[in-house]
């Protein structure tokens, strides 16, 4: 009794979106550091104002300056990676209920096949014919009682009302 383990299938798509992914995780790594360094150079600054060299102050707020700038851009390039992995899971999505509607699809043509309207007349005529059959037994089984059997059936309506 050999049990086959299927192995996940990694497609293309779920390639990209891995590596898409990783690459946010680097851009947040380096994120975090430029951050360490901000709070370094503003330190920096802080320290040598305290000691009195001004331009050596200045020059760390440059460097502070800088990494700011860095940290601008590299917000931008996460957030357009963040709207790609979006887009991407989205059409992937899409895909898949594309996918669902022309299967539904396939399937109500299937269903289609088998119910044509010669059939479907049929069963109607046939449902009628059941209905009158039935109709001609009740009236058979209304005409068949006696005038006292009717008035009994009558006087026990009454008592239930």
């Amino acid at each position: 009794m050999g049990v086959s383990q299927s192995t996940p299938r990694i497609t293309a798509q779920d390639r990209a979106i891995l590596d898409l992914k990783l690459q946010r995780d680097k851009l947040k790594q380096y994120q975090k550091r430029l951050q360490v360094i901000l709070d370094r150079e503003h330190q920096i600054a802080k320290q040598q104002l305290a000691v009195g060299h001004k331009d050596r102050a200045l020059v760390a707020l440059r460097r502070r300056k800088y990494q700011e700038g860095l940290l601008v851009k590299t917000d931008g390039q996460l957030e357009s990676l963040e709207q790609l992995v979006s887009t991407i899971e989205f059409s992937l999505v899409e895909v898949s209920v594309l996918h669902g509607l022309k299967q539904g699809n396939e399937v109500l043509k299937e269903i289609h096949k088998e119910l044509n309207v010669e059939s479907v007349e049929k069963l109607l005529e046939e449902t009628a014919e059941a209905r009158e059959y039935q109709r001609e037994i009740d009236n058979m089984l209304t005409n068949s009682l006696s005038l006292d059997e009717e008035e009994s059936v009558q006087a026990e309506l009454k008592a239930l009302q």
